[in-house]
């Protein structure tokens, strides 16, 4: 019974002092990797398999879904309501898109 309540204690302990792999934002996986976290001001995005949607972006900040299933898709999508500046690469409100 000793041996239990020890044993109990001990593991309780090692948990309590693991530390947490914790990806808040999300991650870009490669073969089920974290590979990249996700900046701030974005959140991960994954199809499993099925119809992605393309991230939001200055030139369509309405995007639909595609018509092609694809499977183990991630990446890292801009929070709304703001939406990716192709040029710049950064997540900006579409009051700051470039103006064409």
């Amino acid at each position: 019974m000793k041996f239990a309540i020890a044993l109990c204690i001990l593991a309780i302990i090692a948990m309590s002092s693991a530390k947490p792999q914790e990806h808040s934002r999300g991650c870009i996986y490669i073969l089920g990797k974290c590979q990249t976290e996700c900046e701030e001001g974005t959140h991960a995005y994954a199809t499993a398999c099925g119809k992605k949607t393309p991230e939001a972006t200055c030139d369509e900040p309405n995007p639909k879904p595609e018509t092609a299933d694809i499977c183990d898709y991630s990446a890292c999508y801009c929070d709304e309501p703001t939406v990716r500046d192709t040029a710049s690469g950064k997540c900006v409100t579409l009051d700051k898109c470039p103006q064409k």
